[in-house]
C-alpha cells in the first residue's frame, strides 16, 4: 500500500499492521503455487519411475525435458496470477489512483523473461543430479530395475514435497514486491520514497532486522547485508538475503498529497 507521510505519523504501528495485511495477503497464492508444484512432481516421479521399471532410456530423457517446459509454464502462470493480485490489490485501496502506466504489463512480462528461466534450469538441473544419484545408490547397492524405479518414484516426489513450500514461499514474495515496485513507480508521484520493513519476531535475517526501517527514494536500491536491492526478495540480490524472505515496502509520498 501507498500511505501519505502523514497518515505514518498519525496511526500507531500502521507499518506493522501493513507487514502482516501483505503477508497475510499473498498466503492463499502460496498454498496454491506449492499445490501445484507438488503435484508436478508427484506425475515427475511416478512417469520416471515407470520409465526406469520398463527400461525406457529414450522415454527418461524425453519425458525430463518436457518436464523442464512444463515447469517453466507453471511458474509464468503464477508469477502473473500474483502480480496482478497485488497490482489490482492496490489500485482497489487506493482511491486516487486512477490509471496506471500501460507498461505494467510488459514491466511483468520482462521480469518473467528475465526469472524464470534460470530458475527453472536450476531446479531442472538438481532434479538430473537428484535423478543419476539415485540410479547410481541403487545399482551400487545391487537393488533390481523394480526397486530403482521405485527409489527414483519416492526420490523425486520426496524432493518436491520438500522444496515445494519453500519455492512457492520466495517465488510468491518476490513477484508480489516486484508488483509492488512497479505500481508505485507507474503512479509517478514526485518526490515517493520507499521503507523496509520487518516483523522482527524471531525468524528474522540479522541483516533485514537492520535494515527495518531504512528510507530510500523510489529508484533507489536498499543495502541490507551488503546487497543492493530494489525491493524485499530482488532476484538481483544473493540467495542470503532473497530466499524465504518475508519483509515488505512501504511507499510514502509528501505530506502535501
Amino acid at each position: 500500500m501507498i500511505f501519505n507521510a502523514r497518515q505514518l505519523k498519525i496511526f500507531k504501528n500502521v507499518k506493522r499492521r501493513e507487514w502482516f495485511r501483505q503477508n497475510r495477503l499473498r498466503e492463499p497464492y502460496i498454498k496454491q503455487f506449492t499445490g501445484r508444484l507438488k503435484n508436478y512432481f508427484r506425475i515427475l516421479g511416478n512417469g520416471l519411475g515407470d520409465d526406469f521399471r520398463f527400461g525406457s532410456t529414450i522415454m527418461l530423457d524425453i519425458r525430463q525435458r518436457n518436464a523442464f517446459e512444463q515447469l517453466i509454464n507453471i511458474f509464468k502462470i503464477q508469477y502473473r496470477i500474483v502480480a496482478y493480485a497485488f497490482k489490482n490489490n492496490i489500485l482497489n485501496r487506493e482511491q486516487n489512483v486512477k490509471d496506471l502506466d500501460s507498461d505494467f504489463d510488459l514491466e511483468l512480462e520482462r521480469y518473467i523473461d528475465d526469472n524464470v528461466a534460470t530458475l527453472v534450469v536450476g531446479i531442472n538441473d538438481n532434479t538430473r543430479n537428484k535423478i543419476q544419484n539415485v540410479i547410481n545408490d541403487s545399482f551400487g547397492n545391487g537393488q533390481s530395475v523394480n526397486q530403482t524405479g521405485n527409489a527414483l518414484r519416492n526420490a523425486i516426489i520426496g524432493m518436491g514435497i520438500a522444496r515445494a513450500n519453500l519455492i512457492a514461499r520466495t517465488e510468491v514474495h518476490r513477484t508480489a514486491s516486484f508488483a509492488n515496485e512497479i505500481v508505485a513507480e507507474s503512479m509517478g508521484i514526485a518526490g515517493t520514497r520507499k521503507e523496509w520493513v520487518s516483523v522482527n519476531d524471531g525468524r528474522t535475517r540479522i541483516s533485514h532486522a537492520l535494515a527495518s526501517g531504512q528510507q530510500v527514494g523510489l529508484e533507489e536500491p536498499f543495502i541490507v547485508g551488503g546487497d543492493r536491492l530494489k525491493y524485499p526478495g530482488d532476484p538481483a540480490g544473493s540467495p542470503g538475503e532473497t530466499i524465504n524472505c518475508r519483509c515488505v515496502s512501504i511507499y510514502t509520498t509528501p505530506d502535501f498529497l
